[in-house]
């Protein structure tokens, strides 16, 4: 069996926030006001997403944080009484400079509104992503559990790199935030998604600083994090750190900072992984040998407070 090491070029880590809301839509704090608020955190990049109307704020970019300009695009589905039934939320994040050259459409511009789209299900969603894509960016299926989406909703999408499956601001407002079920779900049927943790902070609740990604990337710049991120190369977390992680010789290893339990998460057959506990936070790394019929491995360290980080999977079929 072939090693595989996602972090192998063994570039700097940079810690972000991936989904985020300011006073450009629904959100309680300026741009200027998360950019102070983020990089005091310790966190290296932020996409500013606000609803429906996509912005630029690149202009605040400094030395050890960058700003990756970006929008969230939705469209829902509403009841007889005005309630919202279902919905689908996409980011769009602004691709590599490549991406940018390649768009079959218009880039698209600081404070540009999105069209609303009416309501067709699925299809609303696929025509966002594709929209999304032709404008150079790349795009993230987010808080589909909040959406009220079901399985079925997802499992004929494409074009979209990742899902949240773990939004704070969700878990926060009505324990809907978690989508961990979602996700085996689909890569269980072959889709190759990676799965991001984020805030979808809007600060009307403390929801800031909940969930984050670390991409392992060259250099902190747009293109690096970009291609960090569609790569895999990165982890998501609430809380815990991971410093390493791969496959050699058939045995998946991890190393992390102190955690109370590891969990080895595979799928096809029952009692698949392996769960290997700790004395409190004692754990920093450990072993799994693969049965050899195993269609993805990706591994939860989670602490004694219940902060969980995620790796990406790392696929075997």
């Amino acid at each position: 069996m072939a090693s595989i090491l996602p972090f192998a070029e063994k570039g700097n880590w940079y810690k972000g926030n991936l989904h985020c809301h300011s006073t450009v839509s629904d959100g309680l704090l300026s741009p200027e006001e998360l950019v102070k608020l983020y990089k005091n955190n310790g966190y290296n990049f932020l996409v500013i997403s606000d609803h429906e109307v996509y912005t630029d704020f690149t202009n605040l970019n400094q030395d050890s944080f960058i700003v990756l300009p970006g929008v969230e695009y939705s469209v829902t589905k509403y009841g007889p009484n005005n309630e919202r039934l279902q919905t689908y939320h996409i980011n769009g994040i602004l691709g590599t400079a490549e991406m940018q050259k390649k768009a079959r459409r218009p880039l698209l511009k600081h404070m540009e509104v999105l069209p609303a789209l009416d309501w067709n299900g699925q299809k609303a969603a696929q025509e966002m992503i594709d929209f999304l894509l032709d404008s150079g960016h790349i795009c993230t299926l987010n808080h589909p559990l909040w959406s009220r989406t079901e399985l079925e909703d997802l499992n004929e999408l494409e074009g979209y790199f990742a899902m949240e499956i773990f939004n704070y601001g969700c878990e926060l407002e009505s324990h809907t935030g978690i989508t961990t079920l979602y996700w085996d779900s689909l890569l269980k049927r072959g889709k190759k998604i990676w799965a991001v943790a984020s805030d979808d902070n809007h600060n009307v609740l403390k929801d800031s600083c909940g969930g984050w990604v670390c991409v392992n990337a060259r250099e902190l710049s747009h293109d690096a994090i970009i291609e960090g991120l569609l790569s895999g190369r990165f982890y998501s977390s609430t809380g815990p750190e991971i410093y390493d992680y791969g496959l050699i010789n058939g045995e998946v290893f991890i190393e992390c900072s102190p955690v109370n339990v590891i969990h080895f998460v595979a799928t096809d057959e029952l009692n698949s992984g392996f769960s290997q506990w700790g004395e409190g936070n004692s754990l920093t790394k450990a072993r799994f040998r693969l049965k050899g019929n195993e269609k993805y491995i990706r591994v939860e360290c989670v602490d004694l407070y219940g902060k969980i980080a995620w790796t990406n999977p790392i696929f075997l079929k």
